[in-house]
């Protein structure tokens, strides 16, 4: 390995060492809560063009994640089939494709506040302290093989950090 290699290795190491989630985590976040409909949750994907959320409580607390591969496999199985969702699923990139108005209108005919969004989340969050190190951030991600990891301090999201956030480090 040449000399510049192995300096551009201790550097990345460096810089992994030194920071923490909190330094490299997005604040804007935009969650989706456990009370709402369905059809409002539809809306709320739709009209901020994103494919999915962490859901937390009234008082703000993560208590799961929901995207749009949940509310489809609502929309198209009975309540008796088995939820099966596999980890890759948990979290996913941002709406490459766009749902017209038929997509939320599918929900009209729903009894309202028949089916919340805590009734077909992931209660499976993944998520780190916002002072864990990106070495821990990073292995979460691959031991749940995920893309992004949620920073959240007392139950509390307060950001969220992705596999890109961590390349982008180590440029």
């Amino acid at each position: 390995m040449s000399e510049a290699a192995v300096a551009t290795e201790a550097s990345a190491e460096a810089k992994l060492a030194q920071t923490q989630a909190k330094d490299l985590m997005t604040k804007q976040i935009l969650p989706a809560y456990g009370e709402w409909s369905v059809k409002d949750l539809a809306e709320f994907l739709v009209s901020n063009g994103i494919s999915g959320a962490p859901v937390v409580d009234n008082e703000d607390r993560l208590i799961g994640v929901v995207s749009v591969t949940d509310v489809a496999r609502h929309a198209s199985i009975s309540n008796e089939e088995t939820d099966v969702r596999a980890a890759h699923e948990y979290y996913t990139d941002e709406l490459n494709i766009n749902f017209d108005d038929e997509f939320i209108n599918e929900f009209e005919n729903e009894p309202q506040n028949q089916t919340s969004v805590k009734d077909i989340m992931t209660p499976t969050v993944h998520d780190v302290a916002s002072d864990a190190s990106i070495k821990e951030v990073s292995s979460a991600m691959v031991r749940n093989r995920i893309h992004r990891v949620f920073v959240s301090d007392n139950q509390k999201i307060v950001g969220v950090v992705s596999a890109l956030d961590v390349l982008r480090l180590i440029d």
